[in-house]
């Protein structure tokens, strides 16, 4: 394709505005704070490569992953090579479980590991309308300690039920709650937990007291662990693991490519916070007073339905953390368990909000700034359907000018298609003289080839940036629009196909928008393209994408079908009112001349 000056020109300019903006300089001028950290980073990294840390929680991992006996009574066993009973000799007591109701979110306690048991947020519904569940159920041991004892066992205290006075409550306004577990060890030792809860917010305060353990505890430092990811909370499982995943923050810069491949990720260092999350929810567990000094994931893929062949993305967490001796070793945690939202997490200063998807590069540039609009407009109008079709009015006014150039750009290539047929067909022979008369006759015309494409081009960016807030952002979860369109974040399916039958990309649904969006497609490219040679697009294209849209949230497709209804507009009755022989007729007039 042969290009004119201006044409290369811009395609430099982009060029090196994209070196420019990837380069050390600029990001330490725009960032110095980000690239700071970035630099530690790679300083860490650098250290961590040349002194590789020994795997040696891999028995402690296995301890606090085991799954409770509830029905054991009997006190455990004493750690073997230590001439006194670790544990006092009293019987374990009876399992307690306490609730903590809150404005937020309902979660339940168990004083077996003195761990979470259950995190319900109220202000979410699942599927079936009952208010999402972070965890599945029965998932024994999140926040249970462990630890490696001198004589070279391996200590979990999942299974470990810890004597509590705590009850069940229900915090309102300005409230705030501890949960006290305590589990006694021989001779003055003990492990104490608290939990600090308060109304009006998702995070929630961890501390851990670890008195006269130095004797017990070796490798100077003691375990946490969360084996038992979330559970996924939307209708489409796919959908929801494709978001699935673990991460780790250091340095500020956060790791977050864990496969869940069953094989172990570890990484040692000053951490700052490990996480797991779903398409929309996360669970962060952040230390206060040390860093983490050791991490491990380990992902795998588990069959939760045999009728389903998705499966569900299972994250399993390990930190460790610095034990000093001390007398009475206390370390204190922020957890956050709630939805992935933007405003809710820029809150912190542990850039939460980084572990958000956005999009790549420069695309969070407009991707954030859409949702932030789609929210301002939310204060005004309370339907989120509405929100969207009058955000893709403004969309359309704005990019107006850009496609009102294309359409005059393709108008006048038109024009031109007579007379570049005769440079074909006297240059047929002759490439490279074609070449020269058809970028002559484009100069003496002043038409520019890319013309039609430069303004879309200049679209893709926001058009990328509203895929991924209509297709990421918990603020149109299980918001409708009217009639069958219950949730703007979900196809609207009307219909899915009996047993397992699906078709090739479509899927196993019938909805209704991606139709509408197909056909609203088809009709604007039947009135754009006239070239007999691309008459083909006019049909592949609509039908592509219909199939492709079909899994596509309805919000996504709304708008598009909104944005598609409007262009057509455009071109009917706001195009320029130039048909192809007055425009030929123009033409022969500037060639007189």
């Amino acid at each position: 394709m042969d290009f004119d000056k201006k044409t290369i020109f811009a395609f430099v300019l982009i060029g090196l505005i994209l070196i420019l903006a990837n380069s050390s300089f600029y990001r330490k001028w725009i960032d110095p704070h980000g690239y700071e950290r970035s630099q530690q980073r790679k300083q860490m990294i650098a250290e961590r490569a040349a002194n590789p840390p020994a795997d040696d929680a891999r028995q402690v991992l296995a301890e606090l992953e085991k799954a409770p006996d509830t029905e054991k009574a009997a006190p455990p066993e004493p750690v073997a090579g230590d001439d006194s009973p670790l544990f006092e000799a009293v019987e374990k007591a009876e399992e307690k479980t306490i609730t903590i109701d809150t404005d937020l979110y309902k979660a339940t306690f168990t004083s077996r590991g003195a761990a979470i048991l259950q995190w319900e947020l109220k202000k979410y519904l699942m599927a079936d309308g009952k208010a999402v569940q972070l965890f599945q159920q029965d998932s024994y041991g999140t926040l249970s300690l462990g630890f490696t004892t001198r004589g070279g066992d391996s200590l979990g205290t999942a299974d470990l039920v810890f004597a509590t006075e705590a009850n069940s409550t229900r915090l309102q306004g300005a409230d705030s709650d501890t949960l006290t577990f305590t589990l006694p060890i021989g001779e003055g030792r003990s492990i104490r937990k608290h939990f600090i809860l308060k109304n009006g917010s998702y995070d929630i305060e961890m501390k851990v007291d670890l008195e006269n353990m130095e004797d017990i505890i070796a490798d100077k430092r003691f375990f946490i662990a969360a084996p038992n990811g979330l559970a996924s909370t939307e209708r489409l499982l796919k959908d929801d693991m494709m978001y699935a995943k673990a991460a780790t923050s250091a340095a500020g810069d956060i790791e977050k490519g864990y496969r869940s491949n069953g094989k172990p990720y570890t990484e040692s260092g000053n951490i700052d916070w490990v996480a797991v999350r779903t398409k929309y929810f996360a669970f962060f567990i952040i230390p206060q007073t040390e860093n983490i000094n050791y991490a491990r994931i380990i992902g795998e893929e588990i069959s939760i339905n045999p009728a389903v062949k998705e499966r569900w993305k299972k994250f399993s967490l390990l930190i460790a953390l610095p034990f000093l001796g001390e007398r009475i070793a206390s370390s204190e945690f922020k957890l956050y368990l709630g939805p992935l939202e933007y405003d809710i997490l820029k809150k912190y200063d542990e850039n939460l909000h980084d572990f958000m998807d956005f999009g790549w590069g420069f695309i969070k540039y407009f991707s954030l700034p859409i949702l932030k609009t789609l929210k301002w407009m939310h204060n005004f109008i309370p339907n989120y359907g509405v929100v969207l079709l009058i955000f893709s009015i403004l969309i359309k006014l704005i990019v107006y000018p850009l496609t009102h150039k294309s359409y005059e750009s393709m108008q006048k290539m038109q024009a031109l298609q007579p007379r570049l047929k005769e440079l074909q067909e006297k240059y047929k022979n002759d490439p490279q003289k074609l070449n020269q008369a058809t970028m002559a006759m484009y100069k003496e015309e002043r038409v520019n080839p890319m013309g039609g494409c430069l303004p879309m081009l200049i679209q893709m960016p926001l058009l990328f940036g509203l895929f991924i807030v209509f297709r990421t952002t918990i603020e149109l979860r299980g918001e409708g629009f009217g009639l069958w369109i219950t949730d703007l974040s979900a196809p609207d399916t009307i219909y899915t196909f009996p047993g397992n039958f699906s078709l090739p990309l479509y899927g196993n649904t019938v909805n209704i928008l991606p139709l509408v969006m197909g056909a609203t497609m088809f009709i604007q490219q039947k009135m754009t393209v006239t070239d007999p040679k691309q008459k083909m697009m006019v049909y592949f294209m609509p039908i592509f994408l219909t199939l492709l849209f079909n899994s596509f949230p309805s919000g996504l497709n709304l708008y598009y079908a909104l944005f598609n209804i409007l262009s057509i507009l455009q071109q009917k009755y706001l195009s320029p009112k130039k048909p192809q022989q007055v425009v030929e007729t123009q033409v022969v007039k500037r060639r007189k001349k």
